[in-house]
């Protein structure tokens, strides 16, 4: 556990403050070295301080070490030309392809790069997004693309709290992003990296295939595909939503809990076979063999390769008779893929598995050890509602900072999910086994369908309880980790009945009702205006203390996942407690709002906020006796105004294009205005534009 907090400091210190330090791989050689002389020392003359301060400064290794090691994954790739000059590229496809509804995606490795006629060598990946077509559908992994176009790097976030996409490719050592039309990309070949992933990948295709041929219902099927094979592209945002709000998100994303009931089916089965030493060996291999490959055909996430790994320690010590700690096991597991990959420490699936698990491990037994139900039943239930509570607990506070809700009947919700889930699993796995065998394979296609159905409709039954969930919530690193000390501290008291660890449970809600406190204080200050850079559309937010007022166009209103991923975490970071919402009609107006909305006789939208006015322009307006005085103009719907038109209309020094613009029409007016002596803010390159009270 040592090692593995050092570790993990290490990591936590580069992402924090390394990125600009260059002399980790010296910092290592000199930690070493120091090792190595009070290392000698304390040979030499055993003190117990000698010992203290080599095994401090051995400690100092592993995390001069973790820093090198992140520092070392986290290089940079860079291009031998300027990525403006880039006429063609080469890639090889390095991970699944993803079939969704309205796109193909997979992440490609850079071979070579064309420049002025010249091909030059290249390294780094990029994120492809292909339109869906017959072309495009035949991707498949190791496939060799030549494409026409050069390579981008990934935008940063477009609104204030929005969701950092580009931070997520960096972790993945992305570095560019393409979006590429059929026209702009022919295959070349076919070479996979993997030759095992490749035929993994190809085992799962022909597995969803087979779901398909036996599944009729499409909800059931894409349940089916995610619950047993971890292949979510065709789930809906509807279902998903269902699974998120009652907490039982989980069973959809294979981890942990498949693993677990995989490996334990294999040990009921192969019970008989563990009798001697050449026994336990067979059945060592057996069950290696067995969850390795499902690792793979699930696509060896995360939480998948904890699980795997630990199971295979655990089988381990079964075959060399040793007992094992599984919180050590956890530690060393933790340790490995840290080692082979420091950036899964950042990734919220491997945070919340291992947490998950840690809670389990320590938090299940005391939860047994408060009741003894004598009948079978009642206590099968309350060891699974147990199981619940404690994973639940361990992952609340990082769930909270995360997805900002609380599902609130997550208890209910597990004590159904789980055993139909287990049983879904089950029937999964045979189905996987015996999709060959005719009649069989239809009876457990029926079978699982029957299962999956029951569980979508109990889960989105649950989903429709009152309060089923909370939401809104924001809080900070700091306000995570005194959550998780409040917790430690609580359990620690109701185990010892010592009053400091209750004091100490106090003072780190005192912390967090402070930080709260203080943080709505500056919210109910707050007075901004937010004009979102949304696409193909116009929204703005207009906030006063913890009330906001948000005005959209019917094209953003006929998209609710824009709002969902683009300005509700907006409102969440501000803490809004009341919304007014407009149409773009501007027909619903009131003095209490602080600001007036007006709409011009030619149909253009004007608001006057705070002292501020600003006008959303579509159509010509008409020329009055002087300038009207603006502090911005919208230009939307490819006006055609000249800059000196606009002159003689507005007196106004900032002109603002959003994302009702075509890009030709964009490039060609910005350079227009900004030759003029306009300032130009457009939303779709530059982001949200803000004004602040």
């Amino acid at each position: 556990m040592r090692l593995v907090g050092c570790f993990v400091l290490g990591i936590i210190l580069y992402h924090t403050v390394g990125h600009g330090f260059s002399f980790a791989g010296e910092t290592v050689a000199f930690f070493l070295l120091l090792f190595l002389v009070t290392g000698y020392l304390a040979l030499k003359r055993p003190l117990t301080r000698r010992r203290r301060w080599a095994g401090l400064v051995g400690l100092g290794v592993i995390i001069a070490f973790s820093f090198w090691s992140t520092f070392l994954k986290n290089q940079i790739e860079t291009l031998p030309v300027p990525s403006g000059a880039i006429t063609h590229y080469k890639i090889t496809l390095v991970k699944a392809v993803g079939v969704k509804p309205a796109s193909v995606s997979s992440v490609g490795r850079v071979e070579a790069i064309r420049a002025q006629g010249k091909w030059h060598p290249a390294k780094g990946q990029v994120a492809v997004f292909f339109p869906r077509s017959a072309k495009a559908d035949s991707l498949r992994y190791g496939q060799q693309l030549l494409v026409k176009g050069s390579l981008s790097p990934p935008k940063a976030p477009a609104n204030p709290y929005q969701f950092n996409y580009k931070r997520y490719l960096a972790l993945k050592h992305i570095q560019w992003q393409a979006y590429l039309p059929d026209q702009h990309w022919v295959p070349m070949g076919y070479e996979p990296p993997s030759y095992v992933v490749a035929l993994s990948l190809q085992v799962r295709k022909r597995l969803e295939n087979a779901f398909k041929e036996q599944i009729t219902s499409h909800r059931e099927v894409a349940i089916a595909n995610a619950l047993v094979l971890g292949v979510q592209d065709d789930l809906d945002a509807a279902l998903r939503n269902a699974y998120a709000r009652t907490g039982t998100m989980h069973v959809l994303a294979v981890s942990g809990l498949h693993v677990g009931l995989l490996y334990g089916v294999l040990l009921l089965f192969l019970k008989p076979l563990r009798r001697g030493s050449s026994g336990r060996l067979l059945v060592f291999l057996i069950i290696l063999a067995v969850v390795w490959f499902y690792a793979f055909v699930t696509g060896l996430s995360a939480s998948v390769l904890r699980s795997v790994c630990m199971f295979s320690l655990v089988e381990l010590g079964n075959l060399l008779r040793r007992r094992s700690s599984i919180l050590n096991t956890l530690a060393l597991v933790a340790f490995g893929l840290l080692l082979y990959e420091p950036n899964y420490l950042l990734d919220v699936g491997f945070q919340l598995s291992f947490l998950a698990v840690a809670g389990i491990v320590l938090l299940q037994p005391l939860f047994l050890a408060l009741w003894h139900p004598e009948h079978k039943l009642v206590r099968f239930f309350w060891e699974l509602l147990a199981i619940s509570i404690a994973a639940q607990l361990a992952t609340f506070p990082l769930s909270l900072y995360y997805f900002h809700q609380f599902p609130v009947y997550f208890w209910v919700a597990n004590l159904v999910a789980v055993p139909l889930t287990s049983l879904g699993l089950y029937l999964g796995v045979a189905f996987m086994a015996l999709f060959w065998v005719p009649i069989v394979s239809t009876w457990l296609g029926k079978a699982l369908e029957g299962t999956l159905w029951l569980l979508n409709e109990l889960l989105l039954w649950l989903e429709h309880w009152p309060a089923a969930v909370l939401d809104g919530f924001v809080i900070t690193p700091g306000q995570v980790l005194a959550l998780y000390l409040f917790l430690l501290c609580g359990l620690l008291f109701l185990l010892q009945k010592r009053l400091a660890w209750l004091s100490g449970a106090v003072l780190c809600l005192a912390f967090i009702s402070g930080t709260e406190l203080a943080e709505a204080q500056s919210q109910r200050r707050s007075q901004e205006l937010v004009i979102h850079s949304v696409r193909r559309s116009s929204a703005v937010s207009l906030l006063q203390g913890r009330q906001v007022s948000f005005i959209a166009d019917s094209s953003f209103l006929a998209q609710p996942l824009q709002f969902t991923y683009q300005v509700q975490p907006y409102w969440w970071a501000k803490g809004v407690r009341q919304e007014n919402r407009f149409e773009a009609t501007f027909l619903k107006t009131s003095p209490k709002l602080g600001f007036a909305l007006h709409e011009t006789p030619e149909g253009n939208k004007l608001v006057v906020w705070k002292g501020k006015r600003l006008l959303w322009l579509q159509n010509k307006p008409t020329l009055t006796m002087q300038p009207v005085s603006l502090d911005a103009i919208v230009l939307q719907h490819n006006l055609r105004l000249p800059a000196q038109k606009l002159q003689e209309y507005f007196s106004v020094k900032t002109v603002i294009l959003d994302q009702t613009n075509s890009r030709n029409y964009v490039t060609r007016t910005t350079a227009e205005l900004k030759a003029a002596g306009f300032k130009v803010h457009v939303l779709e390159e530059e982001g949200a534009w803000q004004i602040r009270l």
